[in-house]
């Protein structure tokens, strides 16, 4: 029977959690920018929106499985055996991504905050309200923080050549600017009504 080795064990478990990680954040790279607070007690947790509804965390469990036999792994290279590890990581990528658009498919519908296209794509004036609409929060030196907006490959292309006419335009870029600035208002105050806890 061969030795345990310690180091080399730990060195592989260690090269397949990463792969798994980076093969998750890969699926869809908005996974890496959601913030996240862990919770070290309890079972349970919860939030307030804006309009005052405090919501219940439903946490889903998500897991990705795999077996192999000691027999099946003799002779494994390390390329098939970091594949595995990317395999489960996008697998729990996608699970992760698909739990993602349904809780905000939800969450835009009961508050409100759908802009519907109507299969026209997305005009200049269909971007404003949607812009108007999407909670904003600003850096320290008053910038905008960045977000993601999600299209097709198609959609996207389109996007990137509409955004860039609009932002030529002085009226639409003026339109753009006023909006940023009632969210940077709103942001102001609301940081101003938040109460430090011990």
């Amino acid at each position: 029977m061969l030795p345990v080795l310690p180091k080399a064990r730990k060195a592989m478990r260690n090269a397949f959690h990463n792969e798994i990680f980076r093969a998750m954040w890969n699926v869809c790279p908005i996974l890496k920018e959601i913030r996240v607070r862990p919770q070290t007690e309890g079972k349970n947790a919860s939030y307030q929106r804006d309009d005052g509804k405090i919501v219940e965390t439903d946490y889903k469990r998500r897991s990705v499985e795999r077996e192999w036999k000691f027999e099946d792994s003799r002779g494994l290279d390390p390329e098939a055996f970091l594949q595995t590890a990317s395999d489960m990581g996008e697998e729990v990528g996608k699970k992760m991504m698909t739990d993602l658009l349904n809780t905000v498919k939800e969450a835009t519908e009961e508050v409100g905050n759908v802009v519907n296209c109507e299969g026209k794509g997305l005009t200049f004036e269909k971007f404003l309200e949607l812009v108007t609409k999407i909670y904003t929060e600003f850096d320290d030196f008053g910038q905008p923080r960045q977000k993601a907006l999600l299209l097709s490959p198609e959609a996207c292309q389109q996007f990137r050549a509409s955004i860039k006419e609009w932002e030529s335009d002085p009226a639409k870029r003026a339109a753009l600017e006023q909006v940023t600035e009632q969210h940077r208002k709103a942001f102001y105050e609301r940081e101003a009504r938040r109460r430090m806890v011990d």
